[in-house]
């Protein structure tokens, strides 16, 4: 590619370092860079049209530009851009969402909990996680597993989460305490001769497996996609859920179900627990950014008097 010294696609070069992206060879081609969308197509600065297949990363769920949601971001810059909710802040917006969710959720759940990213959810989600068992008190309860294939994101603890081995290598990850079980693709994990109810059977069986070895009472979490996307797009075959829970509910063991691409429609139904009969503990998800619901029987939280329950 010819690129023009102090061009968009020159300064991007020189000063943008991009994530996934082999930065040897971004800086041989350059960028492609997109000026606007409209629905369903995105262009770039040379005026070239494109579909845009994957609604961005999986977060334009409806469509590039569109008005209502201009309107509604306008109408919120001018009464009030920004504000946090640390220290007993709040806002209407932060309040009408969460109220919302909850009563949207397939199962019972507690609080909404908002972050910037999906990789940032998910960390959170592992601290919380780990806060529960100190509660409990149960410290040695902090093993978390996940499965090979699997895609949670790109920060020390998602991308420890996450099953792909590109991600992890040069990086010292996995930390300590993250593990890989069985991948459900049935069509590259079963053997010969294996219906996909028996390959369900041994995921679960290895599953419960490797909780034996490394002792129940230190596993605290299973991790999960319930359809995995990054990994292959795979479709967990018949009973895998039914058999998984199954395990999970015998040792005590938490349900995080990863909703970020599956939540919304996008399976068919409202969440992908709700298409494969998930009954999580935990759901991470991307409404328009990021948030963790957590159930009320799991719940981490100070009680209003400075105890934790």
């Amino acid at each position: 590619m010819n690129i023009m010294p102090n061009s968009q696609e020159a300064r991007d070069i020189a000063y943008h370092m991009h994530a996934y992206t082999n930065a040897a060879r971004h800086a041989e081609i350059g960028p492609t860079v997109m000026t606007g969308g409209e629905g369903i197509y995105v262009k770039d600065n040379t005026g070239k049209r494109y579909i845009e297949a994957m609604a961005g990363l999986w977060s334009v769920a409806v469509g590039f530009s569109e008005q209502r949601l201009i309107d509604a971001a306008t109408r919120q810059m001018q009464a009030l851009p920004f504000y946090h909710n640390f220290t007993h802040k709040s806002h209407g917006p932060a309040i009408d969402l969460a109220e919302r969710l909850i009563n949207m959720a397939p199962v019972p759940m507690s609080k909404v909990h908002y972050t910037n990213s999906g990789s940032e959810a998910n960390d959170t989600i592992m601290k919380l996680i780990w806060y529960r068992s100190n509660a409990m008190g149960k410290p040695e309860k902090k093993k978390i597993i996940s499965r090979e294939r699997a895609y949670h994101g790109v920060t020390v603890g998602a991308a420890s989460l996450s099953g792909l081995p590109y991600m992890q290598q040069s990086f010292d990850l996995p930390i300590p305490g993250i593990f890989h079980t069985t991948c459900p693709h049935y069509w590259k994990e079963g053997r010969d001769g294996e219906s996909e109810e028996q390959f369900a059977t041994r995921c679960a069986q290895d599953l419960d497996n490797l909780i034996q070895a490394e002792g129940p009472e230190t596993v605290a979490a299973f991790y999960s996609e319930p359809l995995m996307g990054a990994g292959g797009v795979i479709i967990p075959p018949k009973t895998y859920w039914e058999k998984i829970q199954a395990v999970l509910d015998k040792y005590d063991i938490l349900l995080v179900a990863d909703e970020i691409i599956c939540g919304f429609g996008r399976t068919g139904k409202m969440f992908g627990s709700e298409t494969f009969g998930i009954r999580p503990d935990v759901m991470i998800m991307s409404p328009k950014q990021p948030c963790c619901h957590v159930r009320p029987k799991h719940r981490c939280a100070y009680n209003g008097r400075g105890k934790t329950t």
